[in-house]
């Protein structure tokens, strides 16, 4: 909802930086002079046989009201009502425009202190160290992974760190930002991570696959397929610069974990892995299963392993 407010201010934004100068130059356009209305002659004449006057003197008098100004035109015209209710109207959209980003401003910042405080119980519940932001050390320890070097300004926030003796876990809300001004867009995913002496993989990166891979896969865009897993292949797009090695790492027993979990983006680097669903927080409520989902990738990676 806060997207499509901000989306309408920034819309509302240009059109009046574009019609603004219109209404000035609109303001300053005269009026075209209005014609003086013409006494019929033989009206006047008619009128002065009935009051005794000369019809002369009629036609003079009717001349003179004719061409003299009204009292109340000229500097007062100024003052036109309608004029002060456009400069009124004007004023009031600016000065709307900053009351509505304050108003999104403080109420993302509200529901961020919310979620803060919502996960900070959820991670004491699954018994998860808690940090509201992450340190920089941890950025750069998972500096190596391709999500984290999207974009600029990433940062981690809400990270939650637990494990066994077999595996370390951080899960953490990732923010990055990309474009600039009106294409200008703010990306948020909440990303499991893991590290384990065990986890010798292959380096790859999976993703869900967008109608314009299949275009790009014809100019020659990298895209691990498997004919006998059309399940898989049709849903996933998946990089390497091991594709021999990662094309056999891929088994039927791994396909089918992955193809039953649509939707989701994974990165692996060797001893290590991420693993988020695109542009989605995962509400608090869900984060249980979320922290149960990446103990899954884990266990189905360690068999994989163990299958060789």
């Amino acid at each position: 909802m806060l997207f499509v407010v901000e989306k309408i201010v920034k819309r509302l934004t240009w059109l009046i930086l574009l019609a603004f100068p219109a209404l000035v130059l609109a303001q300053d356009v005269p009026e075209p002079a209005g014609t003086a209305e013409v006494v019929p002659t033989t009206a006047v004449d008619e009128a002065s046989q009935e009051s005794g006057a000369a019809p002369q003197e009629a036609g003079d008098e009717a001349g003179d009201e004719a061409g003299q100004p009204d009292e109340n035109e000229g500097e007062g015209g100024e003052n036109n009502p309608e004029d002060l209710i456009g400069l009124l109207c004007c004023c009031g959209f600016w000065s709307v425009i900053p009351i509505v980003l304050l108003i999104i401003f403080l109420v993302r910042r509200a529901n961020a202190k919310k979620r803060t405080e919502t996960l900070s119980g959820v991670a004491a519940e699954l018994n998860l160290e808690f940090s509201p932001v992450g340190e920089e050390s941890l950025k750069v320890q998972l500096g190596q992974f391709p999500l984290l070097n999207k974009g600029r300004k990433g940062q981690l926030t809400n990270v939650c760190v637990g494990g066994t003796d077999e595996v370390e876990l951080r899960i953490f809300d990732y923010r990055y930002i990309t474009g600039y001004g009106k294409n200008r867009r703010v990306h948020r995913q909440t990303v499991v991570a893991m590290q384990s002496a065990l986890l010798n993989l292959p380096e790859f990166r999976m993703r869900p696959e967008r109608m314009f891979d299949r275009v790009g896969q014809m100019l020659g865009l990298q895209d691990i397929d498997f004919e006998e897993h059309l399940a898989f292949s049709q849903q996933f797009v998946l990089q390497s610069d091991m594709a021999e090695q990662t094309r056999e790492f891929f088994d039927n027993a791994l396909l089918d974990f992955f193809a039953a979990r649509s939707g989701w983006s994974f990165e692996t680097r060797s001893g290590s892995f991420i693993v988020y669903r695109p542009k989605k927080l995962v509400e608090p409520a869900e984060f249980k299963s979320v922290f149960e989902d990446g103990f899954g990738c884990f266990t189905a990676l360690r068999e994989r392993l163990e299958r060789s």
